[in-house]
């Protein structure tokens, strides 16, 4: 069981993350989101969209509405920080709201396996004295 947990803190730890947000007029992220990469690719996108959609296609979009930017930014490890997260808007606010919990629950699971191990290593054998050689 200890390595299971182990194994499972490893990969909270080392598994990248792609973030996917929006930075408003107040420079700040919002409706931070986050996925693994399985097939969809690490590259980093930053769209300029409205904040509001017209309800149809015929509609035009007002053009007082607010833009805003959105970002897919990979986030790469919990103990790994990168260019791309400083050169995109809001990047390193939006990573450090995502890997923060993995980090913490991570390290905690990592430190529950090792425990394990050892007590694991220290537990007496039933084991006969005859049986052992």
């Amino acid at each position: 069981m200890s390595v299971l947990v182990l194994g499972v803190a490893l990969w909270v730890l080392l598994v990248s993350r792609i973030v996917l947000y929006y930075v408003g007029d107040t420079g700040g992220p919002f409706d931070i989101r986050a996925k693994y990469a399985w097939g969809r690719g690490t590259s980093d996108q930053v769209m300029i969209l409205p904040s509001a959609w017209p309800a149809d296609e015929g509609v035009p979009v007002d053009p007082r509405s607010v833009l805003v930017t959105s970002v897919r930014l990979n986030c790469d490890t919990v103990f790994t920080s990168g260019g791309r997260e400083q050169a995109s808007p809001g990047g390193e606010v939006a990573c450090s709201r995502v890997e923060s919990p993995r980090r913490i629950g991570g390290i905690g699971l990592g430190v529950l396996g090792i425990a394990g191990l050892v007590v694991a290593a220290r537990l007496p054998s039933n084991r006969v004295a005859g049986e052992r050689s």
